[in-house]
């Protein structure tokens, strides 16, 4: 059953990111994806549960149906998360670059958390689904060794059912068994084509969330070339300050020694006059 969840369109213009206001609005929206992502893989985890739980054809497929619609929709909020923080990743041009940075970088962990709560309960799954259908060789052929189970599920996970239909069924003796042989390899053929699906969902999975440490790492040195272009430029700025008050200080000495040497030249001038006039 699908959420009806339509994630809202991205702000049109570049001017609307570039205000806080618009910033804010981004991130609040991202917040609420994220949280309906969190909330669609929840479901998927229940129907799992349910396909491991249940032996009826109908249910299994009524509950496949719906974890594909909504690992289909999980996918969607993902990559409209993705193009979303790309849209308002923080730059030098910012004049708030560091309270954009702490916000971009506090929503893109809780991005990556949601990725990674995906990716386990995949993984879960998969395990899951590889050890149902361990116990269902084991039932029938009980006699084949895990070392021939792990080979038989590897072969069906990679479509090739027919090694697998093969090998069983030669390993078994009597129609009942045969039967039984024929179930499983019916079970693993159903179930192979998931165990692929969750692989391929899991390295997805993984790249993305690769993606987003990798963006946060830029935004990290990002903000550490500005903090060290804030510094030299502050350094600079005081010494030339320094070199300021060290030329007004000079000007300011060489002021006074001028004036010595005035007052100097007019008392040699004076004392000249007096000589002369006695």
């Amino acid at each position: 059953q699908q959420s009806g969840y339509e994630m809202r369109p991205l702000l049109s213009t570049q001017g609307d990111i570039s205000s806080v206001q618009g910033f804010l609005d981004q991130i609040s929206h991202i917040k609420e994806s994220i949280t309906q992502i969190n909330h669609n893989v929840d479901r998927i985890k229940s129907y799992q549960t349910s396909m491991l739980q249940t032996a009826d054809a109908s249910d299994l497929a009524r509950n496949r149906q719906a974890v594909d619609d909504l690992s289909t929709e999980t996918q969607n909020l993902m990559t409209q998360v993705k193009q979303r923080l790309k849209e308002i990743e923080p730059t030098s041009r910012h004049t708030d670059l560091a309270m954009r940075k702490n916000t971009f970088s506090a929503v893109t962990k809780q991005f990556m958390d949601a990725i990674e709560h995906h990716r386990r309960v995949a993984i879960d799954f998969q395990k899951a689904e590889s050890q149902q259908l361990e116990r269902q060789i084991k039932i029938a052929n009980p006699n084949a060794t895990p070392q021939e189970i792990e080979q038989a599920i590897a072969q069906a996970e990679q479509g090739r059912g027919a090694v697998f239909a093969q090998q069983l069924m030669q390993s078994v003796g009597g129609e009942y068994r045969r039967q039984q042989a024929q179930n499983t390899l019916d079970a693993v053929q159903e179930r192979h084509e998931d165990i692929r699906r969750l692989a391929k969902s899991v390295q997805e999975l993984s790249v993305l969330f690769e993606e987003m440490q990798s963006m946060l790492e830029s935004q990290a040195k990002v903000l550490d070339q500005i903090e060290t272009s804030a510094i030299e430029t502050t350094n600079q700025l005081e010494a030339g300050t320094q070199y300021i008050e060290k030329a007004k200080q000079s000007a300011l000495s060489t002021r006074r020694n001028k004036f010595i040497c005035l007052g100097i030249f007019l008392v040699i001038i004076i004392i000249i006059i007096i000589v002369l006039a006695v």
